[in-house]
């Protein structure tokens, strides 16, 4: 017989209620690494023409 004080966790997502959060997070992460791409290039690229 199984204890009724244990709750069980439920195997099945529903976390649908965070789905605009993780869309947010994706597209604040893709932004960021665009720009930090970007930035590492510009900065490659301005070493290329005063370090050389």
């Amino acid at each position: 017989m199984k204890n009724p004080k244990v709750q069980e966790a439920s195997l099945q997502g529903n976390d649908y209620e965070l789905t605009e959060t993780h869309v947010d997070i994706y597209n604040g992460y893709t932004a960021f690494m665009k720009w930090g791409t970007i930035s590492v290039i510009a900065i490659l690229i301005l070493m290329a023409i005063f370090l050389l």
